[in-house]
């Protein structure tokens, strides 16, 4: 055993055990073992990425699972890579280009997918970097990226595979779009936020002239796309309207009255003017009731032809206005309030995102989602905390199309061909002249939805496959469940026959200390790369281990302090050991003094404990039952046994056999009692 130096600096031994590790091949698996195998497949940060608190505390999570298989003697894998997130590396390469003084347009999508793959090169495994700095034990020998050729070949299979099946199709339908990036765009990427708008009150006359219904809306301007008013059939006040129709304020067009049980008879009027092209309620009654979809607002966030010549060309906010001013002048308003609502922004580009109906590319997901169902259901798949589990069913159930296409150039294009009215989905480009691809690409999450068995190598049947999948054990947030989590099991139940893990455990949200999100932009973020540099990756990772929780926590910077404290602590204890001729290793002799005993009694009721704790999740549990046995027991009494002047027995001349605590902090008490 090498003696450590007088004074513990992480900066200098961290690297050199993380390089010595790498060197030993520790995280590099090997399919053809005969010990069993266990596989956590790391949730694959984006090439833009850096670490964040979140990855920390996920990371550290995964690597004490992994750690804690390896020791038991599992051949364990790790699954190592990175994702190329569409948007988000759009945009940075956007970015760059832009202070070049250049558009993507201006070069054309062969150049400017060259320019992302050389941004990718030079700037996109940053943040692998810093895994490898926090210690983490990735198989880093193997690592994958969601575009290299192998993983691609996998995407492309899916898509042509669900086309065939009659999963996938193309069709006009309500989608997130964000004006500002000209796409489509999902869920997560969508930022609520909180509002305060007018509640406009506005008079639709009967088209008869015997009166008139109210709507309320803080969206005046989507009113010239309306194509009925909606009233619960059960509402006394407007249930001999149902059938009669309305004339449109300002538009002159007929609309229907319908009766829909979604509309609350008591928000609001109780009446509900539907506009199906612009919001998804909405649009889903639009569907049940046969109504035309109009869009009033285009995908270059103006108002379109179809909302008349006194208002195309406008912004949203300029139309609204303008419609209110029109409605006033000719008598139509019956109240205006302020309402405070939550109104939808893309976090990619600030824009407010327009619900709107667009011909995209959807994939059914009513069959796929019933065997991930019944996965939950059975148990085959468990959700730790369990209420996520019942979150998960919930969404499940009520699952709608996704909408798997995006107007970006950097990401798997669609392997879909138009000619004319004929179209062509394939592997490979279709025969013959006149065909034109299509150039949007798919969703991000398509291709990570594929990424426990992807990453492996399948299609092909590999030796790697075959051994490390289905991999144990999913850590990630919660935000992600539907998005990733759910199409996880989904694929991986249709593609392989098998659940992609056993196991999902959804951590704590680490919020900043006065409880607010952490995030750059409200200063409220802490870097993990600050607090490696000051405390050290292993203070950092006891320290998040201290923190993490069932719920939500806010970050402490006294727990790093902690971890850092316990690190120091077993520096100086594995000195002192030195100093008094301990060595490293697994023919280490049995105790065989009264103190010997009595430590390793404690530390095999603290790895009994430990077990536990870990196949519990119960992780702060676990750091706390660390640090009382380090310094309570090993360093305040163990430690200050060997250092005091003791009786030896005959057998045994390296160890005291007799208590004689003579520690400032353990003075005047008795050791704690053996387990047992």
């Amino acid at each position: 055993m090498v003696k450590p130096a007088g004074r513990f600096d992480p900066s200098e031994v961290e690297p050199r055990w993380t390089r010595a590790w790498q060197e030993a091949g520790v995280g590099h698996a090997d399919p053809g073992s005969d010990a069993p195998g266990y596989a956590i497949a790391i949730p694959p940060p984006n090439i833009t990425g850096a670490l964040h608190i979140g990855h920390a505390l996920n990371n550290t999570i995964q690597d004490l699972l992994i750690r804690t298989r390896r020791m038991a003697g599992d051949e364990t894998m790790w699954i190592c890579g990175t994702d190329h997130a569409g948007i988000a590396t759009q945009a940075v390469v956007e970015k760059a280009l832009a202070a070049e003084g250049i558009s993507r347009r201006e070069l054309g999508r062969e150049e400017f997918v060259r320019r992302v793959w050389e941004w990718k090169d030079h700037s996109g495994g940053t943040i692998i970097g810093q895994l490898r700095r926090l210690g983490c034990t990735l198989d880093y020998e193997r690592e994958r990226f969601t575009m290299d050729a192998a993983y691609a070949d996998a995407v492309l299979h899916v898509f042509v595979d669900l086309y065939e099946k009659g999963h996938i199709y193309r069709d006009r339908y309500m989608v997130n779009w964000d004006p500002g990036l000209g796409s489509a765009i999902s869920d997560l990427e969508v930022e609520e936020r909180e509002a305060t708008d007018t509640l406009v009150s506005i008079a639709y006359p009967l088209s008869d002239g015997t009166g008139e219904i109210v709507v309320a809306t803080v969206r005046p301007e989507t009113m010239l796309g309306d194509t009925a008013v909606a009233v619960n059939p059960s509402d006394e006040r407007y249930r001999d309207l149902i059938g009669r129709t309305v004339t449109l304020p300002l538009v002159g067009r007929e609309i229907p009255v319908v009766g829909d049980d979604y509309v609350q008879v008591d928000f609001g009027t109780g009446a509900l003017k539907v506009t199906p092209a612009h919001d998804a309620n909405d649009f889903e009654i639009g569907r049940r009731h046969g109504l035309e979809a109009i869009n009033v607002i285009g995908e270059d966030g103006r108002m379109t032809a179809a909302a008349g010549e006194a208002y195309a060309g406008l912004t949203p906010a300029e139309c609204q206005a303008a419609v209110v001013a029109d409605l006033r002048a000719q008598g139509l308003i019956r109240a205006e309030e302020p309402y405070t609502h939550t109104v939808p922004f893309s976090q990619r580009s600030g824009a407010r995102v327009e619900p709107l109906v667009s011909l995209q590319w959807f994939c059914d997901m009513t069959r796929l989602a019933q065997p991930a169902i019944a996965a939950v259901e059975e148990g085959r798949v468990r959700f730790t905390p369990a209420k996520w589990g019942e979150v998960y069913l919930n969404w499940m159930r009520e699952i709608r199309p996704w909408c798997v296409s995006r107007q970006l150039w950097w990401g798997h294009q669609l392997p879909v061909w138009y000619r004319d009215d004929e179209v062509y989905v394939g592997r490979t480009a279709p025969e013959g002249e006149g065909w034109i691809r299509d150039e949007d690409v798919l969703d991000t999450w398509f291709s990570s939805a594929l990424w426990p068995f992807a990453t492996l190598g399948w299609p092909g049947q590999t030796p790697d496959l075959a051994k490390f999948y289905p991999t144990q054990v999913l850590s990630t947030a919660r935000d992600i469940i539907f998005l990733w989590v759910a199409r996880m099991v989904m694929m991986g139940l249709e593609y392989t026959g098998r659940e992609p893990f056993s196991e999902v455990y959804i951590h704590s949200v680490v919020q900043a200390a006065d409880g607010r999100r952490m995030s750059k932009s409200l200063g409220t973020g802490v870097d993990p790369m600050d607090l490696i540099e000051t405390a050290g990756a292993d203070a950092l990772r006891f320290g998040m281990m201290m923190m993490s929780s069932t719920q939500d926590v806010r970050f402490s910077a006294d727990r790093i302090d902690q971890g850092r404290q316990l690190v120091t602590k077993l520096w100086n204890a594995a000195r002192l050991v030195v100093d008094r001729g301990g060595r490293a290793g697994l023919d280490t002799p049995p105790p065989c003094s009264l103190a010997d005993r009595w430590i390793a009694s404690r530390i095999a009721a603290a790895i009994e404990q430990s077990r536990a704790h870990v196949e519990g999740f119960q992780l702060s549990q676990l750091a706390d039952l660390v640090y009382h046995l380090v310094f309570d027991d090993y360093c305040d009494w163990y430690l200050e046994l060997l250092k005091a002047p003791a009786t030896r027995s005959s057998s045994c001349s390296r160890s005291p056999i007799r208590c004689c605590p003579s520690s400032p902090r353990s003075a005047g008490r008795a050791p704690p009692a053996p387990a047992g």
